[in-house]
């Protein structure tokens, strides 16, 4: 008799650890299409859809509920989030408009003042007006262009764009306000085409921004070179800006990028702090890059500016 209870008691022992262990493989299995379907709904949280236990477990069920009140939070936010952009958008349109209007007609005023009729003293204090202006239209522009870009994700319509001749053009369209500043310019750009997979108006407006930035900071040189490189993951166009700069630091340098942000020795020359942000998101929305460092030349500072573009694929290698 003993040993019918002793048998009797190993089966239901057995039995019982079956169960737990077909239970647990299969919670296993469970918790591993969950993870799998909250990696998918992570990847596109716009879409509504919720975690779902494939097996039965009251206590699962019950985490699984708070994951999802989670997610339909996020969601929310993010609907949220959208709509007021949308309307700082709208506002921002509108102040825009609304300052634009009267500088233009604050500058067309001043072109009709008949300067020869005023002392010096007057003239120069109208020359000062009219700067001024000049630099509170071209932040308001910077500063709507910069919420638009920072409201769009998606690329850029690229195409083929000779970096090399559009380079060239940009250094001579900015020849007066470099000449005023007295730099050795020195621009190295083969004869032939460096074709670069890019857009050509936003690449020009990046090339603009980057040597106004040096027309405004350099203390006596500016560098500018554009080549093509073969690297392991494919042909890579790079186009580089290097100007002798005072007073900087690596802590200034990596915050050159931020909107708004001058360096201490810049705060006097009427700059917005947009341009170099602007670049950097241009860059992105063509699947470019760019980056600042510091370089030491003979005990001189030299800030440096790094763009790279993909190469046309379509053309073969110079």
């Amino acid at each position: 008799m003993a040993d019918v209870l002793l048998i009797a008691a190993l089966i239901c022992a057995l039995a019982v650890a079956i169960w737990f262990a077909v239970r647990y493989l299969l919670l296993k299995r469970s918790l591993r299409q969950v993870e799998r379907d909250l990696r998918a709904i992570a990847g596109q949280l716009e879409e509504n859809r919720i975690l779902r236990l494939p097996r039965p477990d009251r206590d699962m069920e019950a985490l699984l509920g708070t994951v999802n009140e989670a997610l339909d939070g996020i969601r929310r936010q993010g609907v949220e989030y959208a709509r007021r952009e949308a309307e700082l958008k709208a506002q921002v349109e509108s102040i825009s408009h609304d300052l634009r209007t009267p500088l233009t007609s604050i500058q067309g005023y001043l072109a009709l003042v008949d300067e020869d009729a005023l002392d010096a003293e007057t003239r120069a204090s109208l020359e000062t007006v009219a700067r001024k202006a000049d630099v509170l239209q071209r932040l308001v522009a910077q500063f709507y262009e910069l919420l638009r870009l920072q409201g769009e994700d998606s690329p850029l319509e690229l195409g083929r764009v000779d970096a090399g001749r559009l380079l060239r053009e940009s250094v001579a369209g900015q020849y007066r306000l470099l000449a005023e500043r007295g730099l050795d310019v020195r621009l190295s750009a083969p004869e032939h085409a460096v074709w670069a997979r890019a857009n050509a108006d936003a690449l020009e407006r990046v090339f603009s921004n980057l040597l106004h930035n040096a027309g405004k900071y350099a203390t006596s040189a500016l560098e500018v070179s554009v080549l093509q490189t073969a690297e392991e993951d494919g042909r890579r166009v790079l186009v580089t800006f290097a100007n002798d700069a005072d007073a900087l630091d690596g802590d200034q340098v990596e915050r050159l990028f931020e909107p708004f942000y001058t360096a201490d020795g810049s705060r006097t020359r009427e700059s917005s702090g947009l341009g170099l942000a602007i670049a950097r998101r241009l860059l992105e929305r063509m699947g470019g890059t760019i980056e600042a460092r510091l370089e030491n030349r003979d005990g001189t500072s030299w800030l440096r500016f790094e763009i790279a573009l993909g190469a046309d694929a379509s053309l073969p290698s110079d």
